[in-house]
């Protein structure tokens, strides 16, 4: 082979080694740029939803925590805050179950002590927020959190609201007008907490047991969560001097959360009275 013909092939050689070494070089740009672009979008957390300061869900979360051990108080006691007729279930230690049917006369049916549960327990879960300020202190601690993060906010000086029991669902509608303005201005009239809770459930369960007590003097569990699969019901019974009171025990199964209630219904007919 000649000279001439070997430094040929030598410089073609060479020729594509550069070529090649060129395309790695531009290869290993590319993906430098890519990286700084792409990484701190892929990276980047997400913006909470305080930070985006969005009202409803903030001042929405600040209410349900102090709602939420006021309404699993509620359940445990039977759907009163204030007990004034209850027995302790099982031992004195425990909670005071308030007794929503008692009876008043003997030899007759127990007397439905509540017969507007709802509505009592949305009055007094009011009567608690009002009283703990919870409603005004969380719009306050919304608006001096959105100032810290420079935005401009107005909010209402007496903000109205009330508690109401829906399926699954215990809501605190609130009406107060705020204005939210950084870049751009947002207008809120209207804000409805709502917390996970089957207390409206519960409730309606309740008086389907209390109204077969009266009606047919017991209440069968079985036959109930046969058809319906949502709820565990657990009947106790207690025996004292004054006779035989029943505790009922309501679960939702899926959550495992509880309404305890009482009645005393010694409704039977003894011998000799008609």
């Amino acid at each position: 082979m000649s000279e001439t013909l070997i430094f040929i092939i030598k410089m073609r050689s060479k020729r594509g080694q550069v070529t090649l070494f060129v395309i790695i070089a531009i290869l290993i740009v590319a993906a430098v740029i890519l990286a700084i672009v792409l990484v701190p979008k892929l990276t980047k957390p997400k913006p909470s939803q305080t930070d985006q300061m969005n009202p409803e869900t903030y001042i929405a979360d600040c209410i349900k925590d102090d709602l939420e051990p006021m309404v699993s108080l509620i359940a445990k006691q039977g759907g009163d805050l204030k007990l004034k007729n209850c027995i302790f279930y099982k031992t004195a230690n425990d909670f005071c179950r308030a007794y929503l049917c008692y009876q008043t006369i003997p030899y007759s049916a127990c007397v439905n002590q509540e017969p507007l549960l709802k509505e009592k327990i949305e009055q007094q879960l009011k009567n608690e927020l009002t009283k703990s300020n919870t409603v005004s202190r969380c719009i306050t601690d919304f608006s001096n959190t959105a100032k810290q993060k420079d935005y401009s906010i107005t909010t209402c000086s007496n903000p109205q609201f009330n508690v109401t029991l829906i399926k699954g669902k215990v809501t605190v509608p609130i009406n107060c007008e705020i204005t939210l303005s950084k870049e751009e201005t947002k207008k809120f009239s209207s804000i409805v907490p709502a917390l996970n809770w089957p207390l409206y459930d519960f409730v309606l369960v309740s008086k389907e047991i209390i109204n077969q007590e009266i009606t047919n003097t017991d209440f069968d569990p079985v036959s109930y969560m046969l058809q319906n699969n949502w709820i565990e019901v657990e009947k106790f019974r207690s025996t004292s001097d004054s006779g035989i009171s029943k505790i009922y025990t309501l679960r939702e199964r899926s959550s495992g959360k509880e309404f305890v209630f009482a009645l005393k219904n010694n409704y039977w007919n003894p011998a000799g009275i008609l």
